[in-house]
């Protein structure tokens, strides 16, 4: 089995969510919601309870993380040493209005943020010996508008 990653698991983990868990049951990634721990014995946590199920959280990855890298791959000099120094609590707003003013930052976005996460997804799988393939939808938006 292989985890496909796809729209549908790039959504799952952007946000900086922690809401999701990678089984190695069945390859999937699954809403914590949907994971029931009725037959959880009372002298175990939730979180040790799910890895003996063979759950494992999956990867969550930041607005500000994205945003950080974005700036990194398309920002100028100037720019990056501008939002180098701006401290996580002021990022995500520093950043929209830098956005707003450097044209080297007007576009692109979407497309870098998706691709910037099935790269993470496929580096989480490798580091956790998950046997992954990327959708070949995604892999062709990519050859149509390369970043």
């Amino acid at each position: 089995m292989k985890l496909v990653i796809d729209k549908d698991l790039v959504q799952k983990c952007g946000g900086g969510s922690s809401e999701y868990w990678f089984s190695y049951n069945d390859c999937t990634v699954k809403n914590i919601s949907e994971i029931q721990d009725l037959d959880r014995p009372d002298d175990i946590g939730q979180t040790a309870y799910f890895v003996s199920l063979g759950l494992i959280p999956f990867i969550s990855i930041s607005n500000e993380e994205i945003m950080r890298a974005f700036v990194r791959f398309k920002g100028s000099k100037k720019l990056n040493d501008i939002l180098q120094k701006v401290n996580s609590d002021n990022f995500i707003d520093t950043f929209w209005k830098y956005f707003n003013v450097y044209p080297e930052l007007k576009e692109g976005l979407d497309e870098f943020a998706e691709k910037f996460i099935v790269e993470r997804i496929a580096e989480w799988c490798s580091e956790n010996n998950i046997e992954y393939e990327i959708a070949e939808r995604l892999k062709e938006r990519w050859r149509l508008r390369p970043l």
